[in-house]
C-alpha cells in the first residue's frame, strides 16, 4: 500500500512539473488566459476561419471559460455568448454563463428562446477512468448528445465544433455530420498535448434541415 501511494505521488509531481514547464500554460498566464485550453480555439480559428462569420454562440462545457473569453475577442459584434457547465464559472463580460446541465430540459428551452445561434462549441470531457473502451464510450455519448443540441439550436450556415478521442470507431456521427454539413473535418492542434488522444471534430455551414 505504501509502494502505491508512492508511486501515485510520483504521479502526480511528474504531471505537475511537465504542466508548470508548459509553452501553453506559460503563454496563456502571460496573455492572461484562464487556461492553456484558449490557443486549441485560436489554432481551429485558424485554419478553419469560423469565428468571425458568427454573431452568437454556444459553449457547452465551458469552466474555466478561455474558450469565451475567444469567443468575446473574435465574434462579429457579438449579439449573444452563453457558456454553460456544471463547475462553477466566474463571470466574464458580454457573457450569459448558466451552471447547470447541458443536456436538461431547463437549458433546452433556454436554447429554444435565446437561439439559433451561430456557432457551437464544446471543450467537454467526460470524467476518464483510465480504460480506453470505457472512456471512448463515454466520450462518444458525449460528442452524440453534443451534437444533437447543436443540430437542434444552429442557424442554417453555422458551425460546430466539439473534442472526441481517437480511440475508437465514430464512423456513425461523422456520417451524420456530413448529412448536415458541408464540410466536416477533424483537426488536432499542436497546442493539444501530444500524448492525448483528443481530437476536434469540425463541421462547417449547417445545411437546411435534413429529415
Amino acid at each position: 500500500m505504501k509502494i502505491k501511494n508512492k508511486s501515485l505521488s510520483d504521479k502526480s509531481k511528474k504531471w505537475l512539473k511537465r504542466h508548470l514547464n508548459d509553452e501553453f500554460v506559460k503563454k496563456s498566464k502571460l496573455e492572461r488566459y484562464r487556461s492553456r485550453a484558449a490557443y486549441k480555439l485560436l489554432e481551429i480559428d485558424k485554419k478553419y476561419n469560423l469565428l468571425k462569420s458568427c454573431s452568437s454562440a454556444v459553449d457547452l462545457g465551458a469552466a474555466p471559460g478561455s474558450w469565451s473569453e475567444i469567443l468575446i475577442e473574435r465574434l462579429n459584434s457579438p449579439r449573444k455568448i452563453i457558456a454553460i457547465d456544471l463547475l462553477h464559472v466566474k463571470p466574464l463580460k458580454n457573457v450569459q454563463i448558466i451552471e447547470g446541465d447541458f443536456t436538461s430540459s431547463d437549458f433546452a428551452n433556454t436554447l429554444k428562446k435565446e437561439g439559433p445561434f451561430d456557432l457551437f462549441l464544446s471543450d467537454a470531457s467526460p470524467n476518464l477512468t483510465g480504460n480506453k473502451t470505457a472512456d471512448f464510450l463515454q466520450s462518444l455519448e458525449l460528442i452524440e448528445n453534443i451534437f444533437e443540441i447543436a443540430l437542434r439550436d444552429l442557424s442554417t450556415g453555422g458551425h460546430f465544433v466539439a473534442k472526441y478521442f481517437r480511440s475508437g470507431d465514430i464512423k456513425d456521427l461523422l456520417n451524420k455530420a456530413k448529412k448536415n454539413f458541408e464540410k466536416v473535418a477533424s483537426f488536432k492542434p499542436d497546442s493539444s498535448r501530444k500524448e492525448s488522444s483528443e481530437i476536434y471534430l469540425v463541421c462547417l455551414k449547417k445545411k437546411k434541415s435534413v429529415d
